[in-house]
């Protein structure tokens, strides 16, 4: 089990980059997903370098690969900071299938098992998780490929950004800063949902739960704390986006620290 080459599906800051780079969220860590498996933090080797395989993992069949990555985690995600071949067809068809897709399109990780966690370890999840056992806890990984895919195993795939053609029209500040505060209404929303569930049937959130709603107040805080900066020492050339921004963040900071709270 250990040797095989394995297929994990999952979803993916953005900075200047050349045309054609993405990012992409390959693996949320301590979840459980659709094989039954959990993925620690450390899981990865830092600043591995894989290929960017062909749609569904085409180059395993023989497919030239379409484009390069390097694997980091970030927080609670290993993350694919990658960059289409641009230079072949069919590097430029998939980054424009990417792109089109945008946050619906999920990602897929080519991998060796290196370590798995022991029956025990398994069991002590499984407590803190309202008895939800998984199949596998993998704690090492080996990564040889990330690959868009039309359907994974994972939780919440989906590209975070990438990055458009010199010649291409590209998204407006606007646009980004609405998809950001759509995108973080709708955690909100889901956030809230998962409570109020978990309180008709008479239960409290999983300890884990809990911590990843205080970890997310804690990033939503320092997100808020950034952009009231940002309006104290620069002179934005779009002041009425940037201020509703500020707002948005701080009333979703503090809906979280309502559902955080017992």
């Amino acid at each position: 089990m250990e040797n095989e080459i394995e297929r994990k599906s999952i979803q993916v800051e953005f900075k200047e980059a050349s045309p054609g780079s993405f990012i992409a969220q390959i693996a949320q860590f301590d979840v459980m997903d659709a094989d039954g498996d959990v993925t620690l933090p450390g899981a990865f080797p830092k600043g591995k370098n894989v290929l960017v395989s062909a749609y569904q993992h085409g180059s395993w069949m023989g497919a030239l690969p379409v484009g390069k990555a390097v694997i980091d985690e970030v927080g609670e995600f290993a993350i694919g900071n990658g960059q289409f071949n641009l230079a072949s067809d069919s590097g430029k068809e998939h980054y424009e299938t990417v792109k089109f897709s945008a946050e619906l399109q999920e990602w897929s990780y080519g991998f060796k098992v290196l370590e798995m966690g022991s029956e025990k370890e398994m069991d002590a999840w499984a407590a803190a998780h309202d008895g939800a056992r998984p199949a596998r806890i993998l704690k090492k990984v080996d990564p040889f490929e990330i690959s868009p895919v039309l359907k994974g195993a994972g939780v919440g795939t989906a590209t975070l950004a990438i990055k458009g053609n010199p010649d291409a029209e590209g998204s407006t500040y606007a646009d980004q800063a609405e998809a950001v505060l759509a995108a973080a209404e709708d955690l909100i929303a889901r956030t809230k949902s998962l409570a109020d569930l978990r309180r008709k049937d008479g239960r409290e959130l999983s300890i884990s739960n809990r911590d990843r709603i205080k970890k997310l107040h804690a990033s939503i805080e320092d997100m808020a704390k950034d952009l009231k900066q940002l309006l104290e020492s620069t002179e934005p050339m779009d002041k009425d986006a940037v201020l509703k921004l500020q707002a948005e963040f701080t009333k979703i900071e503090s809906e979280i620290l309502e559902v955080s709270l017992p």
